[in-house]
C-alpha cells in the first residue's frame, strides 16, 4: 500500500476529527485526546480511509469476503448523525446506571496507550500500542496503529511505523507495540491514530471507530513519573494468586487473606468493622503486618484494616454496589527549570481482560464519561502533583468475581518552554502512561441462616463456621477443612432455588452450583427444569427466582493441602441446604476457564465468519492451536 496515501487518508481523518472534537466540546460533552469517534462509512473520505487501512495490513476482499461485505453493506445505508453522542435536541444523552452512555457505540472501547520511553537531548522516544475491548466480544475485531511526523497545523503527514491485529470470537484485542525514536525538530509533532473495527452477528452490534493522539518533539520534555503507592498487591507471597484483590463487598475475615482492600464501617465511636454487610462507609487497605501477628500464638489469621490508608467517597454514602478503586500516588512532571507546566490532565480506563469490555472511571459516581480521570488533589510541593481519593467504574461487567481488570493510567503534561532565540514560547504536550493489573473484584456467597453439612453430618448455620471445622464435601463421606471464613453484604438480588422435593436455597447469581449433566456452572446461569445435586441425589429445579437481599452472605475455602493433594478441582465442594455447591476457589477456577482451540472458537463463532477465520489462518497458520 502507497504510504503518501495512507498519509494523505490520515490528514483527512485528522480535520474530520479535530471538528467532532469541538462539536462535542460545544456540547459540552467529554473531550479530548484519545476519544473514541464513530466512523461514518457513507462518507466516501472516511471509507476510502478504512479500506486503504486494512488493505495495508494485507486483508482484501478476497481474503477477508464478509468483512467487506459487511463495510460495504454499510457504506450504503443512511448514514448515522452528525454527532453521534448527542441526542435530538442537542442535549447529551442519559446515562444509564453504570454511568455509561447507552449507544451502540459504547460497546466498544478504543484507545491508544502511548507513553514517551528514553528521551534525550536530541531524540523523542515513544511506545504505544492500540486497543480495543467490546463486552462480551465480537464475532470479528481489527485494530491497527500508525505513527507519523507532522507539522503543527496538521497539513504533511510521513508514516514512520505501523501494527495490525484481527481476532474472531475475541474480547480484548491489543496491537503488537510499536517503538519510535525522532529526532527533536521545532514545528514537528508525533501523530498516532488507529481504526477500530468490531461485529456482532447475534446482536447485531457494529463498532467502526477511530481515535488519534498527538505529543511534541521539541522542546525537550521528557515523561514524567507516575507514582502509584495505591492500588497494589499488599498480601502477597502466593505464587497462584498474586491479584490485587478489591473485596467491596465481602471478603475473608478469618483464615486464608486474599483481601487487600476491602469495604470498612467506620463508628462514631471510634471502632472500625471490615465487610459489615450494611452500613459501609469506605474502603480500606489491609494492614499487611497487623493482620499477619495475629497468628502469633498459633492464631488465626484476621483481616486488619489500615486506618492510614482508608477512603471515604467524594459524595456519600458508600455504594458497594459499584465498582471502585482507590488511588493514592504522586505525578511528577520532568521538565526544565525554565519551562512551566500549565496544565495536567489524566485518564484512566479498567479493561477487563477475560469477558472483553472496559469501565470508566469518573470523578463522582454517574459522572458519564468516555474514560476518566486520576482524583488529583491541590499541590502542595513545587513539581509534584498528588491524587487521592475513589475512582469509581459504575457498576455491571466490573462487578464479576475475578474479572482479572488491567487499569491503565496516563497523565498528559502540558506547558510552555521558553524560545532560546527569543521567539515566542513553545507550547509542549507530553504523555505519560503506566498500568495497574491484574485487579480482581471477589463476590460469591450464600445467604445469612444457610445450612451447611458438617462431617459428621450435622447440619450447621453458615454465620456459625469457623476455620478448623470440618464440612461433608460429596455423597462418599469426603470431609474438608475450612481454611477461610468469607462474610459481607450483597447488592444484588440473590437466585432463590427449588428442587422436586421441596428444598430452597438462596446464593449468589456467580455461587458454583454442580449440575448431573453440565457440571459445575453458576447460579446464575441454571435454567428451571434442569438436574442439580443434592445430598438425596439428583433433583430437578421448579423454581429459578431473583429475589432482593438486605442481609450478610458467607462463603468458605475448602481443603488443607494435604486434604487437597489427590484430589481433583471440583472437588472443593459442600452442602447448602442439601445442594452441592462449590466453594470460593472453585469460583475462581470457574471464572478463568478462557483459553480455548481453534474447533473451540469456530464452535463460538457465527457460521457466517466461518470463511474469514479459516483464511485467516491460512494467512498466519502461527495463529493455530
Amino acid at each position: 500500500m502507497d504510504k503518501q496515501q495512507l498519509a494523505e487518508d490520515s490528514r483527512a481523518m485528522a480535520q474530520l476529527y479535530e471538528q467532532w472534537l469541538r462539536s462535542l466540546h460545544a456540547q459540552a460533552l467529554k473531550s479530548g485526546a484519545n476519544e473514541q469517534m464513530p466512523l461514518n462509512l457513507v462518507d466516501d473520505v472516511q471509507y476510502r480511509f478504512v479500506l486503504n487501512r486494512l488493505k495495508a495490513s494485507g486483508l482484501t476482499a478476497w481474503n477477508a469476503p464478509r468483512l467487506y461485505k459487511r463495510l460495504d453493506d454499510i457504506h450504503r445505508r443512511v448514514g448515522p448523525p452528525e454527532r453521534p453522542l448527542a441526542a435530538p435536541g442537542g442535549q447529551a444523552r442519559a446515562a444509564d446506571e453504570s454511568g455509561t452512555i447507552t449507544a451502540d457505540e459504547k460497546w466498544c472501547g478504543h484507545m491508544i496507550p502511548l507513553g514517551s520511553v528514553g528521551n534525550d537531548a536530541k531524540l523523542a522516544r515513544f511506545q504505544g500500542t492500540a486497543l480495543s475491548s467490546c463486552f462480551g466480544g465480537s464475532d470479528y475485531g481489527y485494530v491497527d496503529i500508525n505513527a507519523f511526523i507532522t507539522d503543527k497545523a496538521q497539513t504533511a503527514f510521513r508514516l514512520i511505523a505501523s501494527e495490525s491485529d484481527e481476532e474472531y470470537a475475541g474480547k480484548v484485542l491489543e496491537t503488537a507495540p510499536i517503538s519510535v525514536s525522532v529526532e527533536r525538530t521545532a514545528g514537528d509533532q508525533l501523530l498516532t491514530d488507529s481504526l477500530a473495527l468490531a461485529f456482532n452477528e447475534t446482536t447485531g452490534q457494529e463498532n467502526l471507530t477511530y481515535t488519534s493522539l498527538t505529543a511534541t518533539l521539541h522542546p525537550p520534555v521528557p515523561a514524567g513519573d507516575i507514582l502509584v503507592e495505591h492500588p497494589r498487591e499488599l498480601l502477597s507471597g502466593n505464587p497462584w494468586d498474586q491479584s490485587i484483590r478489591m473485596c467491596l463487598e465481602r471478603g475473608s475475615v478469618h483464615g486464608f487473606l486474599d483481601c487487600d482492600y476491602g469495604s470498612v464501617r467506620v463508628y462514631p465511636d471510634g471502632r472500625w468493622q471490615p465487610f459489615p454487610g450494611t452500613g459501609a462507609t469506605g474502603i480500606a487497605a489491609v494492614d499487611a503486618a497487623a493482620s499477619l501477628a495475629t497468628t502469633t500464638g498459633g492464631g488465626t489469621p484476621t483481616w486488619i484494616p489500615d486506618k492510614s490508608a482508608y477512603w471515604e467517597p467524594a459524595v456519600p454514602p458508600y455504594n458497594p454496589a459499584r465498582f471502585q478503586v482507590p488511588a493514592r500516588g504522586t505525578f511528577m512532571p520532568h521538565v526544565l527549570d525554565q519551562c512551566q507546566v500549565t496544565q495536567i490532565t489524566s485518564k484512566v480506563a479498567a479493561i477487563l481482560t477475560d469477558s472483553g469490555g472496559w469501565c470508566t472511571a469518573g470523578t463522582s459516581p454517574g459522572t458519564v464519561v468516555g474514560k476518566g480521570e486520576l482524583p488529583f488533589r491541590p499541590s502542595t510541593v513545587p513539581g509534584e502533583y498528588p491524587f487521592n481519593g475513589i475512582m469509581d467504574f459504575g457498576t455491571g461487567n466490573c462487578l464479576n468475581n475475578a474479572q482479572n481488570v488491567r487499569l491503565e493510567i496516563w497523565v498528559y503534561a502540558e506547558g510552555t518552554c521558553p524560545d532560546p532565540w527569543g521567539g515566542p514560547p513553545e507550547p509542549f504536550r507530553c504523555p505519560s502512561m503506566t498500568e495497574v493489573k491484574p485487579v480482581d473484584y471477589k463476590r460469591v456467597c450464600m445467604a445469612e441462616g444457610t445450612q451447611v453439612a458438617r462431617a459428621d453430618g450435622k447440619a450447621v448455620k453458615v454465620e456459625k463456621v469457623k476455620v478448623g471445622d470440618k464440612l461433608l464435601a460429596n455423597g462418599r463421606g469426603l470431609a474438608l477443612t475450612v481454611t477461610t471464613v468469607h462474610r459481607g453484604g450483597e447488592s444484588k438480588p440473590l437466585v432463590k432455588l427449588r428442587d422436586d422435593h421441596g428444598n430452597e436455597v438462596r446464593v449468589t447469581e456467580t455461587h458454583p452450583m454442580v449440575t448431573a449433566k453440565r457440571g459445575v456452572v453458576q447460579a446464575g446461569d441454571l435454567k428451571l427444569g434442569e438436574a442439580v445435586l443434592t445430598r438425596t441425589g439428583a433433583r430437578k429445579l421448579v423454581a429459578v427466582e431473583r429475589v432482593p437481599y438486605d442481609g450478610r452472605v458467607y462463603n468458605f475455602s475448602l481443603g488443607t493441602p494435604e486434604e487437597l493433594a489427590n484430589l481433583g478441582p471440583e472437588a472443593r465442594t459442600l452442602y447448602a441446604n442439601g445442594f452441592l455447591v462449590g466453594d470460593s476457589q472453585m469460583q475462581t477456577e470457574l471464572e478463568k476457564r478462557k483459553r480455548v482451540d481453534t474447533r473451540e472458537v469456530l464452535a463460538r463463532l457465527n457460521s457466517a465468519w466461518h470463511e474469514d477465520f479459516r483464511l485467516s489462518q491460512a494467512r498466519h497458520p502461527s495463529a493455530r492451536r
